[in-house]
């Protein structure tokens, strides 16, 4: 058995220290990463994004990641 926290958290611009903070913290946890069906067609592997987010200007434009970590 596995625990999964999925979290998808959208801050304004003025809390992008709390987003980095966030990010930093997790990061520092990555050696509890883990992925399930190595090699598998359904693979999955954990992974943190942290990106800046356009969808709420008009016109919308694609996500930016800033920084990516997934399990190795």
């Amino acid at each position: 058995m596995k625990i999964r926290i999925r979290a998808d958290i959208i801050l304004d611009v003025d809390n992008a220290a709390t987003a980095k903070a966030i990010f930093e913290f997790l990061k520092q946890h990555k050696s509890l990463f883990r992925i399930i069906r190595r090699g598998q067609v359904a693979e999955e592997r954990s992974y943190i994004i942290i990106e800046k987010c356009y969808h709420d200007e008009d016109p919308t434009k694609p996500c930016e990641v800033i920084a990516e970590i997934r399990a190795e």
